[in-house]
């Protein structure tokens, strides 16, 4: 059974299907990725199973199941006690995302304090053991210093201590290694793996970079266009996608097999825009396999793994 469920989903902003008819799972203690470009609706999707969409966006239709309980039908005041204390969420730009003005610590204690687990200076303590555990060098000197003076993936662990203060059973990670050198991208994702691993913590990972679901997710979703066009394990995603959008994904991923002097590869055209609302395939402009079927006729994505997909390989 699925911790975090969601079937159906349907978000509009102005009669327009931003996100057309989401389903998605992420299994208890696993790692889960939903991946593709930006503007394809990943974290509008994140947004919408939290209850945190902008007043100009409306969810028009879907069930959202969490732990067994239909969250999408919860008051604004029972979403605001699952959020932090059972759903936690990274956003992007960690260092945009803290208060400049108040030093680090007393910014993960105040997440205590706010769900009632510790308050003053236990709280402070407690923040203290939070960004050590997350791996800060020297979490004693960095809890008093302000997010300018620490490095980006400082600052990253320190959003993710933030986010684990109430021991939450979901973390939705939403781009975590955005604007992070390599070095500190592969620890924040060792970190996400570890915590899984230790903690029994579901993780769903939003990214682009297919490169990020290889190094640590159990399942992938892809989307495009406000929809899901594929899914399935990790292993059989790299070793055999079938959606033409998904191999395009891999196949830009660089390869030290590959001749130096070859041009990266690239895909032409871009996500549409939230006005194109074709009942076919929305990949139909940019797909070189695409028939007419796909232009015209909705395309169903199969009930458990596979691809949304009239010519898939």
């Amino acid at each position: 059974m699925p911790l975090l469920s969601i079937k159906g989903l349907i978000v509009a902003a102005d009669g327009l299907h931003l996100i057309d008819g989401v389903d998605l799972d992420v299994e208890g203690g696993k790692i889960s990725a939903l991946v593709g470009e930006s503007g394809s609706g990943k974290s509008l999707t994140a947004l919408a199973a939290i209850g945190l969409l902008s007043n100009n966006l409306e969810l028009i239709k879907g069930r959202i199941e969490f732990d067994n309980v239909n969250i999408a039908e919860l008051s604004e005041r029972e979403m605001s006690s699952l959020r932090g204390r059972q759903i936690s969420m990274i956003f992007q730009e960690p260092v945009g995302s803290l208060n400049p003005l108040a030093p680090v610590g007393v910014q993960v204690a105040e997440s205590l304090e706010v769900h009632g687990i510790a308050s003053g200076k236990r709280a402070f303590s407690k923040a203290i053991e939070l960004m050590e555990r997350v791996g800060i060098p020297q979490p004693e000197i960095r809890a008093k210093q302000l997010p300018y003076e620490l490095s980006g993936g400082m600052c990253q662990r320190a959003m993710i201590a933030s986010a684990l203060v109430a021991e939450p059973k979901l973390l939705i990670a939403d781009e975590p290694t955005t604007a992070l050198d390599v070095t500190v991208q592969a620890q924040i994702l060792q970190l996400l793996s570890e915590l899984s691993s230790e903690l029994g913590l579901s993780v769903l990972l939003i990214t682009h970079d297919m490169g990020v679901v290889a190094e640590i997710a159990d399942d992938v979703s892809v989307m495009y266009g406000g929809r899901i066009v594929e899914r399935g394990s990790v292993e059989n995603i790299f070793a055999l996608p079938h959606h033409p959008y998904t191999q395009m994904l891999l196949q830009t991923l660089p390869r030290i097999d590959r001749p130096r002097k070859e041009e990266l590869f690239t895909i032409s055209g871009s996500v549409p825009s939230p006005g194109d609302q074709r009942s076919g395939c929305r990949f139909f402009p940019r797909c070189d396999r695409a028939i007419d079927d796909c232009k015209e006729r909705p395309v169903l994505l199969p009930g458990v793994d596979g691809a949304a997909c009239f010519s898939p390989l």
